[in-house]
């Protein structure tokens, strides 16, 4: 069956029908596929992980993030992917501009690097990166959720993860050549919960960054409150942050239309996708 086709027929329904349709016809998915995205890239997929499930059902992975990848780069521009998973965003800003694909779990970074031979000619414009993104060099220990949710592997023991590789770390400004960091447009961060320590190191340097440089980000302010607030304060003396709104339900899937983006003007207390403009 073409999963992509039947989950468009669905999208006539009211959205808990069709979602409840495919959440229960995912309950026996169980055999893993290559699947196409909306961008023509293919991609071999676990049906129990959630976003490459989301990738055979619907060729996409948060839509509202993948409008601003392709609304912001173009040829010349550098994105860079920090928590690159198995390669969906970093793909499709090959179709735009040269990236940079940072990922730090070994067993995930192996399937990014199955996709990108997969891709030939979107890998010939992605440099790929198997470490750790930090604010300091040395190593940091991996902790994962299980298959249901590869993207949700941390650097932080408090989520309560089985530790599941020790691994190299470093800060962007050590990952990135001049040249490379001279051209960035665009940085897209998920790093569950590292982001705070991240962009506080990007902070600090921030001089040395393009003028035009965009960064969208998973903030997850629940980890640290305090430690964010004062992340926050410093994004408004440089960005404009405005919230990227996603969902993650199959019902939301099958309906999703692209709105406005609302700008933040006071410390987000849950999850949010991010993204900063130059203020």
């Amino acid at each position: 069956m073409d999963l992509r086709k039947f989950a468009d027929s669905l999208r006539p329904l009211p959205g808990w029908i069709g979602g409840g349709i495919l959440d229960w016809y995912q309950l026996g998915l169980r055999k893993p596929r290559d699947a196409t995205t909306y961008y023509g890239a293919t991609v071999h997929c676990d049906p129990v992980d959630s976003i490459q499930r989301s990738i055979i059902y619907y060729g996409v992975w948060e839509p509202a993030i993948s409008r601003i990848i392709e609304s912001s780069l173009a040829p010349g521009d550098l994105f860079v992917d920090i928590g690159a998973n198995i390669g969906y965003d970093s793909m499709l800003a090959a179709t735009k501009a040269d990236v940079v694909a940072i990922e730090a779990a070994p067993h995930i970074y192996r399937k990014l690097l199955h996709n990108l031979d997969r891709n030939p000619e979107l890998a010939d414009h992605i440099r790929p990166v198997n470490v750790a993104v930090s604010d300091r060099v040395g190593e940091l220990d991996l902790y994962d959720f299980g298959p249901r949710n590869i993207g949700a592997t941390t650097t932080l023991p408090s989520r309560r993860g089985k530790k599941c590789a020790t691994v190299a770390a470093a800060p962007l400004l050590d990952i990135l050549s001049a040249e490379e960091l001279a051209r960035i447009r665009l940085i897209k961060m998920d790093v569950e919960g590292a982001e705070t320590t991240i962009l506080n190191d990007i902070f600090d340097h921030i001089d040395v960054f393009p003028e035009n440089m965009s960064i969208i980000f998973e903030a997850n302010p629940e980890d640290d409150q305090p430690a964010f607030d004062v992340l926050f304060k410093r994004i408004q003396q440089n960005f404009v942050a405005y919230e990227v709104e996603n969902g993650y339900s199959n019902a939301w899937y099958l309906k999703w239309r692209e709105r406005p983006l609302t700008e933040i003007r006071t410390t987000p207390v849950r999850r949010t996708d991010i993204l900063l403009t130059r203020a």
